[in-house]
């Protein structure tokens, strides 16, 4: 912890920023899905040696040394399971607690040859009692119509594999297309330079309100509600691709061989190559898509009515509720404001909150600057908030920030502000003038009465005090979305 009161405080504070910067530059590297996030808590295993592989150079990919009994099945193309009914064809992506996999059903039958989504989760995560995922979308087929359960990311089949690091749950899923979050990912150019078109955008929001009003009304909170968890669906035509079109249009999987430190065989226990996940770009193009989303992962949710004992909110910190932050607390009205941060992504194509730090003390300094000063005691538990702010919550004035040594400095905002620049800064796609059909326009600004009434709604979901927001009953009735 740094000192603030000690005389060298402005190189102190510099030092903290620096802290700060080098989280950044970490979570670069780190990052580890293209269009798949799989947020199940997982159990972490502690080296005591050196690393055993050499880094690889694939970027996006797991991390190797969790290839060790109780961690990842190791799995290569090719690959089948279940008595040979799901054969291994690409990479999708991977999480902290699983691998995952585009796989063909060989099963005769009606959807005979279709390909699928293989998810091979952790050995250690896999000897769980329950699987929360499971538990709720078995409750959701029960008790929704059919016309409504297809909103869901489903879980279709699955089944135990015995491998060298033990046993590991295999859960198979319809084929889903790109997330919100990749959809609108833009390399290169500003943020927010590519986002759906604003017709699109209130279509993709209200059918998540409809969703997740159908978990409320179940008595079901979500838990995880971001963008990487709102998923497109592909056109029928996709799902019937030959091994032949999957390669010709996703492109060959990019391996590399797996190095050991020793220049040892990595043995049974790894992988003999890594494999890539395929690119967000190959996946995104409109003739893929319908204009229809599912949600997933349910890796979060439970019934506040039986919560799990050891249940810890597992939510990004730029959706986290204040009392999930504070006080480990998730509920419908932890949803509504997770909700609240992921319409306004939807419209504006960036984060209303930017993880670009991946630090919990830039969060709220952003929070802060927004919506103004937490309630007591949250305040006092905000460590770093004399760092920016006054006692009353403004920010101290750039001179005093100055002064301080402050390298990432805070100033005043609101929602209307945040909405008033989407398109402000937009920069023109590489190589033509437009992102495609399903996105807006470079340089297309919201109108005053759209900017008025996603104030107004996102006002009512984001209040710090649970009790104060509005529920996910008055969210579905909202006028924006009828625009």
């Amino acid at each position: 912890m740094i000192s603030l009161k000690s005389q060298h405080q402005p190189c102190l504070l510099k030092l903290f920023d620096c802290v700060l910067v080098a989280s950044f530059l970490r979570s670069i590297r780190t990052c580890r899905t293209r269009f798949v996030r799989i947020s199940t808590p997982v159990l972490h295993h502690t080296f005591t040696m050196m690393p055993r592989f050499i880094p690889p150079r694939l970027d996006v990919i797991e991390n190797i040394e969790e290839y060790y009994p109780g961690g990842y099945h190791p799995i290569s193309i090719g690959d089948v399971f279940d008595q040979g009914r799901f054969r291994v064809l690409h990479k999708l992506g991977f999480g902290g607690s699983s691998t995952v996999w585009l796989a063909r059903d060989q099963l005769e039958g009606k959807h005979r040859g279709r390909i699928v989504t293989l998810r091979a989760m952790r050995a250690d995560v896999s000897s769980s009692n329950e699987m929360p995922e499971l538990a709720i979308l078995q409750k959701l087929r029960a008790l929704l119509p059919p016309s409504e359960y297809v909103n869901f990311q489903t879980i279709d089949h699955h089944f135990f594999v015995q491998g060298p690091n033990g046993s590991h749950l295999f859960l198979i899923s319809p084929l889903a297309g790109p997330s919100i979050l990749v959809m609108s990912d833009s390399p290169g150019r500003v943020a927010g330079s590519r986002r759906l078109r604003a017709d699109l955008a209130r279509k993709v929001s209200k059918q998540l309100v409809t969703t997740v009003y159908h978990m409320h009304n179940m008595g079901i909170v979500h838990g995880d509600l971001t963008t990487s968890n709102i998923l497109f669906c592909l056109s029928p035509h996709v799902l019937e691709w030959s091994d032949a079109e999957v390669y010709s249009h996703l492109g060959d999987p990019e391996t590399e061989e797996v190095t050991t430190r020793d220049r040892q065989p990595p043995g049974l226990h790894a992988p003999a190559v890594l494999i890539a996940p395929i690119q967000n770009s190959k996946i995104s193009h409109a003739s893929l898509l319908q204009e229809r989303t599912v949600i997933c992962d349910f890796g979060q949710s439970y019934l506040p009515a039986s919560p799990p004992s050891s249940y810890k909110p597992g939510t990004l910190l730029n959706y986290q509720s204040p009392e999930g932050r504070f006080e480990g607390r998730a509920s419908f009205e932890a949803d509504i404001w997770s909700l609240g941060c992921a319409i306004f992504e939807i419209r504006a194509g960036l984060a209303l909150f930017e993880p670009i730090l991946g630090s919990d003390t830039d969060i709220l300094r952003q929070t802060v600057e927004m919506l103004g000063r937490l309630p007591d005691p949250w305040w006092g538990a905000f460590k770093h908030r004399s760092l920016w702010f006054e006692e009353d919550g403004q920010p101290k004035s750039e001179q005093d920030q100055e002064r301080a040594g402050l390298l990432l400095k805070s100033h005043a905002t609101s929602i209307r502000a945040k909405l008033l620049r989407i398109g402000e800064l937009d920069v023109r796609p590489f190589g033509g003038d437009d992102d495609g059909p399903m996105m807006e326009k470079h340089g297309t600004r919201l109108p005053d009465v759209e900017v008025e009434l996603l104030t107004d709604l996102l006002g009512k979901m984001l209040r710090y005090r649970p009790e104060e927001r509005i529920s996910i009953q008055d969210v579905m009735q909202h006028p924006w979305f009828m625009l």
